[in-house]
């Protein structure tokens, strides 16, 4: 990696690092926070490590409700918040933020080594890292998203050590593709696509190739060896399997393939219930939340690679790029199929499947590979050069309007929706993680710098963001139980039930009464707060 590499990456850690003080607390952190304590307790029973640290949570993690969640990204954050003797709620939560953005920092420069190492290219690999960090919902999770973006970022890591792994010269990559794989497990249990694909990957390499002298041998060496590192790794990083690893993993794997949420959501002008969702809720989601110059790269690069491994049939086997390719289309596709097949509960769009995004980004720079090959070999025709110049320029203005997005509305990028969404306020929920809540509660507290105010919301988000402010703020902002004893009404427009959805399309109250300031993005509103009368 050259200097100019290095201090871009440098760049934008210290960006980040500086950025993570403008984002609210999301809906999940605080019992996320829980989660790590739950298990962090665990450990110190059972190791006597940590003997001076009270038992805040009177839980046991065998038996806890939210066993199948993995909680290795929450334990390390709770010790991390011990070890810094840090007291404080606003703290707390910031802690989270930078070892959110940190890893995902990591997961960046691990990223341009994958791309880097199947395109040969500086330049693609890093219009590549690009495109990962600059899709707008993506870059605003990244700074504070603690299940969501951890997962995404195991993902990578572990692709990256599959490709270390198969690489049979490469000694450590069994050791390192099996810790990889236990972090994503333990961060859910959904990460046991890596070694399915990693095992069949290498098994059919064995049929293909199992005559040639020492193949087999050397396949079952390596095989034993990555499953031996792979449990190992597994057990030790998911503390919840230690008393019955068998009972607690099918548990787990049982509750996410069914999740136990059962709410309704605005899903293209309509609610949906997450238990009964249309097959296209995650392609729909996807494609109205992705720049459009990201999804046309995306769907040449999709189409290309396909061709390719179709056309070459078993050749790829023996084509260390194609194989690349081939587990990059497998990563993506099975989880995308299988959800849509089986139809698990999803919620809040596709965050629960943002760890497919690195590749859908691969698939990108595949799609870019094929304009700059297809113009190498035809550049010489004026017609061709004309084309790929149009096209650039198309490309380009989309992606300056996508960083301007990023500027302008920071730090709401998480809420971002391209032209294909519509009129967004009717057909979709927007800040569904309640991040804008920080911005709202910090404009009330401005314009009334005195006295209390009693608010009432349909969320208990609000009442989580009091902690970004120091106590003699907090405690000004006080959210009451009914809507009758409120001064100000604030909604992120998420609607819960029919009868929601209908009082705000229909302008009945509390929807009717005076609005004092609302956050936008772009034309839709993720915020809005009216003094009640």
């Amino acid at each position: 990696m050259n200097d100019w590499l290095r201090l871009f990456f440098i760049a934008y850690l210290l960006l980040g690092t500086w950025l993570i003080a403008d984002y609210g607390i999301s809906m999940d952190e605080p019992i996320q926070r829980r989660h790590g304590m739950v298990a962090f307790e665990y450990i110190r029973d059972l190791s006597g490590l940590f003997p001076d640290v009270p038992n805040q949570t009177g839980a046991h993690l065998p038996t806890y409700d939210h066993r199948d969640y993995g909680m290795l990204f929450q334990t390390l954050a709770y010790g991390l918040e011990l070890a810094l003797g840090i007291d404080n709620s606003r703290d707390v939560f910031r802690l989270r933020h930078l070892m959110v953005f940190v890893l995902f920092w990591a997961a960046c420069v691990v990223f341009y080594r994958i791309l880097y190492r199947r395109f040969g290219s500086v330049a693609l690999a890093m219009a590549g890292v690009l495109m990962f960090i600059l899709s707008p919902r993506i870059f605003g999770d990244s700074m504070y998203n603690p299940k969501d973006i951890p997962l995404l970022c195991w993902f990578v890591f572990a692709f990256y050590t599959h490709i270390r792994f198969v690489d049979w010269r490469d000694r450590y990559g069994p050791v390192l593709h099996g810790l990889a794989c236990g972090l994503a497990i333990g961060s859910r249990v959904v990460g046991v696509v890596w070694p399915l694909i990693s095992l069949g990957y290498l098994s059919l390499h064995l049929l293909v190739l199992r005559n040639e002298k020492g193949y087999l041998f050397a396949f079952l060496k390596r095989t034993a060896s990555y499953l031996i590192f792979l449990l190992l790794f597994t057990f030790l990083l998911w503390p919840v399997l230690w008393e019955d690893p068998v009972g607690s993993f099918l548990h787990s794997f049982n509750s996410m393939k069914r999740f136990r949420w059962y709410g309704e959501m605005l899903y293209m002008g309509e609610l949906v219930r997450s238990t009964d969702l249309p097959w296209h809720y995650i392609p729909v989601w996807i494609g109205v939340t992705t720049p459009l110059s990201f999804l046309v790269l995306m769907a040449l690069g999709i189409t290309g690679m396909v061709k390719r491994n179709l056309k070459w049939k078993w050749r790829w086997l023996k084509n260390r790029t194609a194989g690349i390719d081939l587990v990059a289309m497998g990563a993506l596709a099975i989880p995308l199929g299988s959800v849509i097949v089986l139809g698990s509960v999803l919620y809040n769009g596709w965050r629960h499947l943002y760890f497919v995004y690195p590749f859908l980004v691969y698939a990108g720079v595949w799609g870019m590979h094929i304009f700059w090959v297809w113009y190498r070999k035809e550049k010489q025709l004026r017609s061709v050069r004309l084309l790929l110049a149009g096209l650039l320029l198309l490309l380009a203005i989309d992606l300056v309007h996508t960083v301007y997005v990023i500027v302008r509305y920071h730090p709401h990028q998480s809420v971002y929706f391209n032209a294909l969404a519509g009129d967004v306020e009717r057909n979709f929920e927007r800040d569904y993680y309640g991040v804008s809540y920080r911005q709202g509660l910090m404009r009330l507290l401005e314009k009334y710098p005195e006295r209390k105010l009693r608010i009432y919301s349909r969320d208990f988000i609000g009442k989580i963001n009091t902690m970004n402010f120091p106590k003699k703020e907090a405690e000004r902002l006080v959210f009451v139980d009914r809507i009758e004893e409120a001064q100000f009404f604030v909604t992120l427009f998420n609607f819960r039930s029919g009868q929601e959805y209908r009082e705000f399309t229909r302008g009945e109250f509390p929807f009717d009464q005076p609005e004092m300031f609302s956050i936008r993005v772009r034309r839709y509103r993720v915020f809005q707060t009216y003094r009640l009368e």
